[in-house]
This record gives structure tokens, C-alpha cells and sequence, in this order.
């Protein structure tokens, strides 16, 4: 993995303890916008799918002077003829959202998927309006699609898009 370039910032695997913050994140005033979920039940349930990966070494935490502070995940297919293939889930902590946080969490996936894993394309999947969207083009990801009705919050749809970048 490359190093950090951020004073105080380290890069880990992921472990169980990592999931009292990851809902912690999800819980913040308007991040589920940007999820499926709609209440702490939900959130409970998906907590428990990404901190499953973690057993597979395909999920990397930034903690900040030993908090964690972000997460991103591989979501790795079980399936032989999709192992070529992961879904990449990344969440990073309010208070260390437009630092660069996510910008060495998506290097060193990048990396891990690459020449761990022998991913050859990652894919994920973001909602209409994101700001996170500029990240992703940012590492080369590129819209292969919309699926316009995906969610419906408080009565209106949010296309989901999905984005994929062969490595």
C-alpha cells in the first residue's frame, strides 16, 4: 500500500471493532441521502455486510490520530466467473470529508484490488446529485449506466448510477 500523505493519517485493515463508526457515519445528519437505508434498523443490517469483508482483508480503515475516520471495501464476488470483478463501497467521516481522506483510501484499493485480489474491474454504484461523483471520475471511473427510479425519498425518485474503471 502507498503511505499517506496526510500528517497523522494511517491506513489498516478493517476489523469488527470498525463498526460502531462505520454506523456512526452512516447515522450523520444527511448521509443516508446518499444510501438505501432509510432508518438505524437498515443501517445495522448493511453495517454487517461491508464489516463481513473485513475477514478477507478487502476492506481498508483511515483512522486519524487512532480514530477512525473513513472506509472503503471491496465487496468481493463469490461466483468464479464474477471474481474478476468487485463492488467498491467508501465512506469517510464528516469532519474529514475535502481533506484527501478518500483520496488515499481509493489509491490503496486501487492498489489492494489490483495486485492482491487480481480485480480487473471495479464497479460502484452512487446516487443523482453525490458530490462524491467527482472523486470517482477523478480515478477514472465513467458512468455505464442510470437506473432512473432506483429510490424513492419522500416521494420522489434518485436515479442510481453505476460507474465501473478496468484496471
Amino acid at each position: 500500500m502507498s503511505l499517506p500523505q496526510i500528517e497523522g493519517l494511517e491506513l489498516r485493515y478493517t476489523v469488527a471493532e470498525d463498526a460502531e463508526a462505520l454506523k456512526q457515519w452512516l447515522l450523520e445528519p444527511g448521509v443516508l441521502k446518499g444510501f438505501p437505508m432509510q432508518d438505524e434498523l437498515e443501517v445495522d443490517d448493511s453495517v454487517k455486510h461491508w464489516i463481513g469483508f473485513a475477514r478477507y482483508k478487502s476492506s481498508l480503515t483511515a483512522t486519524y490520530k487512532g480514530k477512525p475516520v473513513g472506509m472503503v471495501t471491496l465487496c468481493l464476488m463469490p461466483y468464479k466467473k464474477l471474481t474478476h470483478q468487485a463492488l467498491l463501497s467508501i465512506i469517510v467521516a464528516g469532519e474529514m470529508r475535502d481533506k484527501g481522506v478518500g483520496t488515499v483510501l481509493m489509491n490503496n484499493l486501487i492498489h489492494l484490488a489490483k495486485n492482491y485480489f487480481g480485480i480487473e474491474v471495479l464497479y460502484l454504484e452512487v446516487y443523482e446529485g453525490n458530490r462524491a461523483i467527482s472523486l470517482y471520475r477523478r480515478f477514472g471511473f465513467t458512468e455505464i449506466g442510470r437506473q432512473r427510479h432506483f429510490m424513492k425519498e419522500n416521494g420522489s425518485y434518485v436515479a442510481k448510477i453505476i460507474m465501473e474503471r478496468v484496471l
